[in-house]
């Protein structure tokens, strides 16, 4: 049976606020999705108050709690804000325990706007991974951006094995189709691993060709509030309990963290 990882995007973004108004335990809520079946949180910056900031307090007391519940992979964020420079929006690399850092691999138009993500920063966000040994998740939002990773690798700032997020529905960005997938699939350098990442999700339902093909998933009210039965989900663990539910109708066996870091080639958590 093969094998599965979830992943977990648990808050929405400042523009987002139809996913999920209001305030949110974070840590509370990767506890109860750890053991609902999510394997890696993809984590922000955030104050009390849900905003993307550069204080890390909120961050770190929400990282130990978390590292006390769950052997999760700690996957963080480089999105940011627009006021934030570059090195304000790689400031989750300096708090231990982290595994994994978002490295975007282009712009696109976003929410009426552009995330703006020229080669320069993207040089800056590999060098401040490689200086401590995080592993980068490559987001990836257009065909363009795979001769990305080319270019990166030609210069020693990434190295296989890879390990991708096909990110699509964003608002004025790609939206999604099954022969969209295999083209982008076809692009994916041997060996790498890949996860689904698809904006305004409607539930597991959304994510069955990427079951189907072998690929990883990521949910959470970052990504989308709904259940494949079109209901809003009550919580985060209701998100990967939907594709839990979808992966045994398939076939795929979903892993914990421990088996998830041999996947993606991480090194073992240290207690």
């Amino acid at each position: 049976m093969e094998e599965l990882i979830i992943g977990l995007a648990p808050y929405p973004g400042e523009k987002q606020k139809e996913k999920f108004p209001g305030k949110m335990d974070v840590a509370a809520e990767v506890i109860s999705s750890y053991h609902a079946g999510a394997s890696l949180a993809h984590l922000h910056v955030r104050d009390e108050n849900g905003l993307q900031t550069t204080d890390l307090r909120c961050f770190q007391g929400d990282l130990e709690k978390i590292r006390a519940a769950a052997p999760m992979i700690m996957e963080v964020s480089t999105g940011g804000t627009p006021e934030h420079t570059l090195a304000e929006r790689c400031v989750s690399f300096t708090v231990p325990g982290i595994d994994m850092g978002s490295l975007n691999l282009g712009s696109i138009n976003m929410y009426g706007d552009v995330f703006k993500n020229p080669i320069s920063d993207i040089r800056f966000y590999a060098g401040e991974l490689n200086k401590r040994n995080l592993k980068p998740f490559l987001d990836c939002y257009d065909l363009s951006h795979f001769s990305c990773v080319d270019r990166l690798e030609k210069e020693n700032l990434i190295a296989p094995p890879y390990t991708f997020g096909l990110v699509f529905d964003i608002p004025d960005s790609l939206r999604y189709q099954d022969r969209y997938l295999d083209i982008f699939l076809q692009q994916l350098p041997a060996d790498s691993a890949w996860f689904l990442i698809r904006d305004h999700a409607a539930g597991a339902k959304d994510f069955i060709k990427a079951l189907e093909q072998g690929g990883h998933v990521r949910v959470g009210y970052e990504d989308g509030p709904f259940l494949s039965s079109g209901q809003r989900a009550r919580s985060n663990a209701e998100l990967v309990e939907d594709v839990v539910k979808a992966a045994e109708q398939v076939g795929r066996k979903v892993v914990g963290p421990d088996r998830a870091r041999e996947i993606l080639g991480l090194p073992e958590l240290k207690q």
